[in-house]
């Protein structure tokens, strides 16, 4: 019944080179051609039957044929947009629908059109082209799919995770961070978004973020660092792993996932604290002051760098603690190590080698005579009254002095060397230094 339409298309196109070309515009999988006179009669190519499944042969070329099998919300919107073309050519006919397959899977079609027009102007004809987009469909559901799961894992993490942008000028600019790093860092979304780490951090630490991003840029591969910030959430400590993100072997953009390792460091600076320095002084403990003075002497082996180790012990401490207790013993011994590292430079290293007993290491030169100053500014300084609340405490210091590499090259003997000078001290009355 609708073969009239097949071979008038077939003479139109002969005729008329845009409509051969309007139909090889798109991948087809099917053309449509109506007779909007007789809007019944409807000619459909074969493929697109094949694509719903049925055999074109049993087709008879009615609108009712595929209305049947259409959805129909989706008929309403097409029929919509069917009559605006009509009456308007520039209102383009262009509309995705779904059909009912013979199996009863959904079939998902792009359906385009083009009304052919009398001399009037009056829509007389209708040629239209299938394209079957199920595949695309599916990929864009599965790709939904994906995206609501990156979602769940993007702000379901207790990692802190924030989204940049690389850009041609190589700048950075943020473009979403997760509910952890929201909450982690006091920086929300509408904060963040589209900013440079310069305008949300401030130029110092952006600078010193950016820094970071350009490395990982420059290797185009992941790299994991611990970095501390001032940020509105307060000073944390981060370690943060960035992974570049690369299109056609460009770094487009760089994903980041900070874990907050804050008290995990303070705890082990603490335990570190502990094993390295005196409770009670805060000087660097026995095991801290062995450990200085082991890399002296490998410093001396590399440069030639010459020392004195000075072994310090107090007299007539005891007869505090004896007549004013331990407390105020206690705050004695904290006066005395405060004025000994008051004498000091900062490359030199005072410690308490535990009682009334202890030890510091000073940098010399040829002559001596430095470490002659500070010894001297070391004896007279302990000597000076310490007030301990109505208490004035008077105690004297005994130094023994042993130069490395002179006296000893080894630290065992080398502090053996300076208590030995230290007792010679103490023999000879009590209060004084001794270098030989």
């Amino acid at each position: 019944m609708g073969m009239y339409l097949k071979n008038e298309l077939y003479e139109m196109i002969n005729k008329d080179i845009s409509i051969f070309e309007f139909i090889q515009s798109g991948s087809l999988d099917g053309i449509w051609y109506w007779d909007l006179l007789n809007p019944e009669i409807e000619w459909m190519s074969p493929k697109f039957w094949e694509t719903l499944g049925y055999d074109p042969n049993e087709k008879e070329h009615k609108a009712s044929e595929w209305q049947d099998i259409i959805f129909q919300e989706d008929l309403a919107l097409a029929t919509e947009n069917f009559e605006k073309h009509c009456k308007d050519p520039a209102h383009p006919y262009d509309q995705i629908v779904r059909y009912r397959h013979k199996s009863g899977r959904t079939v998902w079609i792009r359906c385009r059109g083009l009304a052919i027009r009398d001399e009037q102007g009056k829509a007389i004809r209708m040629l239209g082209a299938h394209t079957d987009i199920t595949d695309l469909k599916e990929t864009e559901k599965e790709m939904i799919r994906l995206t609501r799961e990156y979602e769940k894992v993007f702000n379901g993490t207790q990692d802190a995770m924030f989204l940049i942008k690389v850009l041609d000028n190589k700048q950075f600019r943020y473009v979403r961070n997760n509910l952890a790093h929201q909450s982690k860092t006091g920086i929300l979304l509408e904060q963040l978004r589209n900013k440079t780490p310069q305008e949300l951090l401030g130029k110092k630490m952006g600078d010193v973020v950016a820094e970071n991003y350009d490395k990982c840029v420059l290797l185009s591969k992941s790299i994991t660092y611990e970095e501390e910030l001032s940020l509105p959430g307060g000073l944390r400590i981060w370690q943060t792993t960035l992974t570049p993100i690369l299109e056609c072997d460009k770094v487009t953009h760089i994903v980041g996932s900070a874990s907050d390792i804050t008290e995990q460091r303070i705890l082990e600076r603490e335990l570190e604290k502990q094993a390295n320095f005196d409770s009670l002084t805060g000087l660097p403990n026995r095991r801290l002051f062995f450990t200085r003075l082991e890399e002296l002497i490998k410093e001396n082996k590399k440069s030639g760098t010459r020392f004195a180790l000075l072994f310090i012990d107090l007299d007539g401490f005891k007869e505090i603690n004896d007549n004013y207790g331990h407390e105020v013993g206690d705050e004695v011994l904290i006066a005395v190590g405060k004025r000994i590292q008051h004498c000091l430079r900062k490359s030199d290293t005072a410690a308490r080698m535990g009682g009334d007993e202890y030890a510091v290491l000073l940098r010399c030169d040829e002559m001596h005579e430095n470490t002659t100053k500070i010894v001297e500014r070391i004896h007279e300084k302990i000597k000076e009254p310490i007030q301990v609340g109505d208490h004035q405490c008077h105690v004297n210091s005994s130094i023994g002095i042993a130069l490395y590499p002179d006296h000893a090259t080894d630290s065992e003997a080398l502090l053996r060397n300076a208590d030995a000078r230290m007792y010679g001290v103490k023999r000879n009355g009590k209060g004084g230094f001794q270098f030989e």
